[in-house]
């Protein structure tokens, strides 16, 4: 798993990378700086995390894979930073979240009013951004359309903390799976994912 913090131009991080048509060519379909550069960015943090660049491919409802290697790919990006997850096995899961209250505006279409009775009042925007993000990364490890977050996904209450685990059940599929996920906040951002081998 690697974070990137994104200081970089676009035409920085394009240096870094090989001079394909892919690398060349779609980023020219991007019509904004601030993507093209996240596009980048993604892509030369896979070529940290692996020593080698190789291709991203898409399915499609969007998900992401590599078609040239046997790992599963999760993608995240917010305001100024860029994650990248890799597992051998599925489901693979990560979504970073720039820290800003603006999520206290939204909390109703992504949560329960019985979560909502568990978030810290004292730390509630960043309590509120581990559930957004913890339902977001689900939502990639599911591949389902149509998931109602607030409906679909409920997270077990836990206390607030700068890291820990948490535990997430979703009723979407038949299966109605729980999952445990990692967390992490710091003053920038807040970082939820499948958890790493050998992590609790």
């Amino acid at each position: 798993m690697g974070v990137w913090k994104v200081n970089e131009s676009a035409d920085d991080l394009l240096s870094l990378l090989a001079r394909t048509p892919a690398n060349f060519l779609f980023p020219e379909k991007i019509h904004t700086e601030s993507r093209k550069t996240e596009w980048l960015a993604v892509r030369v943090l896979l070529k940290e995390l692996l020593g080698e660049e190789t291709i991203i491919a898409y399915h499609t409802n969007g998900a992401p894979y590599l078609p040239e290697k046997d790992l599963c790919i999760s993608i995240s990006h917010t305001k100024g930073y860029v994650a990248v997850l890799l597992l051998e096995k599925p489901p693979a899961g990560i979504d970073i979240e720039y820290r800003a209250n603006r999520i206290l505006n939204v909390r109703s279409r992504f949560i329960s009013p019985e979560e909502d009775n568990h978030i810290d009042p004292t730390n509630e925007a960043a309590h509120l951004l581990i559930y957004w993000c913890a339902k977001e990364a689900l939502f990639k490890m599911l591949g389902q359309n149509e998931v109602d977050f607030a409906k679909h996904m409920h997270v077990t209450p836990f206390p607030y903390n700068k890291s820990g685990g948490l535990t997430i059940t979703e009723i979407r599929t038949p299966q109605a799976a729980s999952y445990s996920l990692s967390y992490l906040v710091n003053n920038d951002f807040v970082l939820v994912h499948t958890p790493l081998p050998g992590q609790d």
